[in-house]
């Protein structure tokens, strides 16, 4: 029962995180605060979707016990599609624009928490 629990508990924290991404990603940058930081941007983009990717791998690993690359792979793939949803949704929907390097940081992020997941488990 406290597996079940845990899982539960991981998955709602990766929802609510998504959420969490999808909001900062996409208000619009004049409401953002201005930081004389070289991109921190990507800073940003790595540590969120390095958090989400360690969310979903130590879901995946208490719920099915996958195997260490193949959890790897497809949680560094979700990141690349969520990510990379975010950025067109940026250039095409928002008043704000997407950058190949905000993707770039999304995918090393989520590769990163991916495999440090074992770590933690």
């Amino acid at each position: 029962m406290k597996q079940k629990t845990t899982v539960y508990l991981l998955l709602i924290l990766s929802l609510l995180w998504a959420v969490l991404i999808f909001i900062l990603c996409t208000m619009p940058s004049d409401g953002l605060p201005r930081v004389r930081l070289p991109h921190i941007d990507k800073l940003a983009h790595f540590g969120f979707f390095f958090i989400e990717s360690l969310l979903l791998s130590l879901t995946m690993y208490f719920r099915s016990r996958q195997g260490y690359w193949r959890t790897v792979i497809l949680v560094t793939m979700l990141a690349f599609v969520y990510g990379g949803m975010i950025e067109l949704l940026q250039s095409n929907c928002f008043n704000r624009t997407g950058d190949p390097f905000d993707l770039l940081a999304d995918v090393l992020g989520g590769f990163l928490g991916a495999i440090i997941h074992r770590i933690r488990s």
